[in-house]
């Protein structure tokens, strides 16, 4: 039987595709399977240039100038809101890292997630761009991204291996798209795992997707005692 490691990521991680690095070559997988989808793919292929350059538009619509210093644009990008925004534009890190190491060691790479919902969440992205948006962004999420990010590490170990309750009810989505989302993926990966017997298959997925509530993909997945572990954590 193949075994099954189950990696959780903060999505939009600045340092993400080096801990990821880290953790594939140590975990050695034979096979990796991603929560991306290839509408998600395609999307940021074809659009990142030109809705990179509609955030630069609006940021400079927003300071009413035709330029943006260096080191202004560096600290927008470096917060939660414009940070946050500019990686959603970009591929995510965990495809970036997950390709490098498959094409590097000749392993395949399987997206995993359905093009259905990347299409809706992406769908809003103009409204993302837009200067009323970029001011409230601007205004109220300018913590660093890296800050955000290491918070919700924190947050996630202690809901995964510490046992302990989230003060947010709604942590997980409860949706019809987020469950039929999850058993989409926990279908693939059962196929995968029924055509790689006796290989390391290596699952990255936000961390959400591990918490052990009814419906969540390691909920679905149980009886294939799948090891859950965060990116960059000790395992």
């Amino acid at each position: 039987m193949a075994t099954l490691t189950l990696l959780g990521t903060v999505h939009r991680d600045p340092q993400g595709i080096t801990r990821l690095g880290k953790d594939l070559a140590r975990l050695k997988p034979h096979v990796i399977t991603l929560e991306f989808s290839r509408y998600g793919l395609t999307f940021r292929r074809r659009r990142k240039k030109i809705l990179t350059e509609k955030l630069l538009q609006g940021l400079l619509e927003i300071r009413e100038t035709e330029t943006l210093g260096i080191p202004e644009l560096k600290d927008l990008l470096r917060s939660t809101g414009i940070g946050g925004i500019a990686a959603l534009i970009d591929l995510p890190f965990e495809y970036k890292g997950a390709r490098f190491y498959s094409l590097r060691h000749g392993l395949p790479l399987y997206l995993l997630d359905l093009s259905s919902s990347s299409r809706r969440l992406l769908s809003h992205i103009d409204g993302l761009l837009s200067p009323e948006n970029l001011q409230k962004v601007i205004t109220f999420e300018a913590v660093p991204l890296q800050k955000t990010v290491t918070r919700e590490y924190r947050h996630a170990e202690n809901l995964l291996f510490r046992g302990k309750q989230s003060p947010w009810p709604q942590l997980v989505p409860t949706d019809e798209d987020w469950q039929k989302r999850e058993r989409s993926m926990a279908g693939r990966i059962r196929k995968i795992v029924a055509e790689h017997q006796g290989r390391h298959i290596v699952h990255i997925s936000g961390w959400q997707h591990l918490l052990t509530r009814k419906g969540t993909l390691f909920n679905l997945l149980e009886d294939l005692t799948p090891q859950r572990i965060l990116l960059d954590c000790p395992l």
